[in-house]
C-alpha cells in the first residue's frame, strides 16, 4: 500500500457517521445547551487510547503544558485531548485528523462544552501539517504512530511546526519482540494498517529528524486495560472507535502480556 491507500483505509477505519448524536443521546446529554457540559462528562467516551484520561493527564505533566501554551494536537480523534487541554490548561488549540467524520464529531462536542473559540479543528494529514514552521509550543500525538508507515516524515513535520524549545510528546504501542499478533487490534483490523516501530527505533527516528533530550518515560505509561473495562454497561471509547472493540483490547492485552508489545510514553525537544 502506498501513502494514499495507507490513509483512505485509516480514515475510513475510524469513520462513524452520526457519531456526535450517538455520543450525547448516550450520555443523557442530546438536549444539553451549548456550553453546558462539563469536560469530564465526555472523558468516558472521548479519550481513544489505552489510559485513558490518565495517560492524558500524565502526557501533559510529562510535557510541562502551561497556560496559554499553543498546542498542536496531531491524530486528535473526537477531540478529547484538545477540550482537555483548552479546558483545564486554557490552551489554544489546533487539532487535526484524517477522519472527516471525527473532525465533525470533534466539532460539535467542542460546541457542547463551550471551547470551539479555543479549538480549531480540521481534516488533515500528520505527514503534510498546514502550519507554517515555529507556530507551536507543543506537537501532541496520542497513538497516532501505529497507523503511520513513514514515521521520518511525521517527525520532520512536528519538528518543522514546533518553536524552538518546544516540545514534542507521543504514546505509541512498540514492538518489544518478535511473534505472532493476532488482529484486529484498537488501531488495525489488519497488519496491512499497523506500523508498530521497537522502542529503540522509535527513539532514534526522533533523534534523527534533530529532536534533542529524546526520553521514553515507559514507567509513567500505563498498560493497556483489560479486555472489558465496560463490562457494567458503562459507555465507553466503543462508541466511537467501534465494532469489536473487546476483541480488539483483548487482543493488545495479550500482545502486552506476552511482551510482543510494549506502551510508550516519549517527550523530544526542539533545539
Amino acid at each position: 500500500m502506498d501513502r494514499s491507500d495507507i490513509e483512505r483505509a485509516v480514515a475510513s477505519h475510524y469513520g462513524r457517521s452520526g457519531l456526535a448524536d450517538n455520543i450525547l443521546k448516550t450520555l443523557g446529554l442530546h438536549d444539553a445547551a451549548p456550553g453546558s457540559v462539563p469536560i469530564e462528562a465526555l472523558f468516558p467516551v472521548d479519550q481513544l487510547h489505552h489510559g485513558g484520561v490518565g495517560l492524558t493527564e500524565k502526557m501533559a505533566a510529562t510535557a510541562g503544558v502551561r497556560a496559554g501554551m499553543k498546542v498542536l494536537d496531531a491524530g486528535s480523534g473526537i477531540g478529547g485531548s484538545a477540550r482537555f487541554l483548552a479546558g483545564r490548561f486554557d490552551c489554544d488549540v489546533d487539532a487535526l485528523d484524517l477522519s472527516e467524520d471525527y473532525v465533525r464529531t470533534a466539532e460539535d462536542l467542542d460546541r457542547i462544552v463551550g471551547l470551539s473559540k479555543k479549538i480549531r479543528n480540521r481534516a488533515g494529514s500528520v505527514l503534510d501539517l498546514p502550519f507554517e514552521a515555529g507556530s507551536f509550543d507543543v506537537v501532541w500525538s496520542q497513538n497516532v504512530t501505529m497507523n503511520v508507515a513513514d514515521k521520518q516524515r511525521m517527525f520532520a513535520e512536528a519538528f518543522r511546526v514546533l518553536r524552538s524549545g518546544g516540545v514534542y510528546v507521543l504514546t505509541h504501542i512498540g514492538r518489544k519482540s518478535d511473534g505472532a499478533i493476532d488482529y484486529p487490534l484498537p488501531w488495525a483490523i489488519t497488519e496491512a494498517t499497523s506500523f508498530v516501530t521497537s522502542p529503540s527505533d522509535f527513539v532514534r527516528a526522533l533523534s534523527d529528524a534533530g529532536f534533542m533530550d529524546v526520553q521514553d518515560h515507559a514507567k509513567d505509561a500505563p498498560p493497556p486495560p483489560p479486555p472489558s473495562p465496560a463490562a457494567e454497561g458503562e459507555p465507553d471509547d466503543s462508541l466511537a472507535m467501534g465494532d469489536q472493540m473487546l476483541l480488539r483490547r483483548a487482543n493488545l492485552r495479550r500482545a502486552a502480556s506476552a511482551g510482543l508489545l510494549v506502551p510508550m510514553l516519549v517527550t523530544a525537544v526542539k533545539p
